[in-house]
């Protein structure tokens, strides 16, 4: 098969073609990883939110436990 310059020039436009393509596919995969990204950040937010949450209702019951606990022990304390 003889190569003529009309091949080579074909080749490199297509080439052209699929180097244009891809730097739009990486530029479109870049705006999803930065976006994910996002995403994610707002959801560790989000989760380091709900355990500060989680931690205070558990110290609150706690307390809560406490003050049964020492209210019970002062009334079996007590004599009739």
């Amino acid at each position: 098969m003889e190569i003529t310059k009309r091949n080579l020039v074909d080749l490199i436009n297509n080439m052209g073609d699929n180097i244009d393509k891809l730097k739009v596919k990486l530029i479109k995969q870049a705006r999803v990883i930065e976006d994910l990204k996002f995403q994610n950040e707002k959801l560790k937010q989000s989760n380091n939110d709900i355990f500060a949450q989680i931690k205070k209702y558990i110290e609150e019951l706690e307390q809560i436990r406490r003050h049964h606990v020492n209210s019970n022990n002062n009334i079996s304390g007590e004599k009739i």
